[in-house]
């Protein structure tokens, strides 16, 4: 596959930053979407980038997004060490389901925590094909959560 300007960048970046930090990672990289996904794995230090709520993982997508990015064009990067974010993303979806769910049998509105714009954004995608239901951000900033009211 060949990746464009952005995305070869970004996998310069992310290979140069994990050689100066020693980590022993391998992963194939990919683009969809005006987005360069990299699917990372390494048995030995999986666990310390996904620990924390995948503090060390998160904090190198947002390096690596801002080393590529030029001026006004922001360029979009996603990491994911041994499967766990794409775990992670499932859980979340399934929970939104259940508590929307919930929220249809028993008539009344439920607020999920607070969610970075990531998780929200796909909170309401698992929920928008269900019928029953509807989903609505409110707060604001780090504060600003789903709701999901039934129908």
């Amino acid at each position: 596959m060949t990746l464009s300007q952005t995305g070869q960048a970004a996998m310069e970046i992310l290979i140069e930053l994990l050689t100066e930090m020693e980590y022993g990672i391998e992963g194939t990289v990919s683009e969809d979407d005006d987005r360069v996904n990299f699917d990372l794995t390494s048995e030995a230090y999986g666990e310390v980038f996904v620990a924390r709520e995948m503090d060390l993982l998160r904090s190198l997508e947002y390096l690596v997004e801002k080393m590529v990015s030029d001026g006004d064009r922001r360029a979009k990067v996603s990491m994911d060490m041994n499967g766990a974010r794409a775990q992670a993303d499932e859980d979340l979806g399934e929970s939104a389901r259940d508590l929307a769910q919930r929220a249809m049998d028993e008539e009344r509105v439920y607020k999920m925590g607070p969610l970075d714009p990531r998780a929200r954004r796909l909170v309401h995608i698992a929920l928008r094909e269900l019928k029953g239901v509807t989903t609505e951000s409110e707060g604001e900033g780090v504060f600003r959560r789903i709701c999901i009211i039934p129908d």
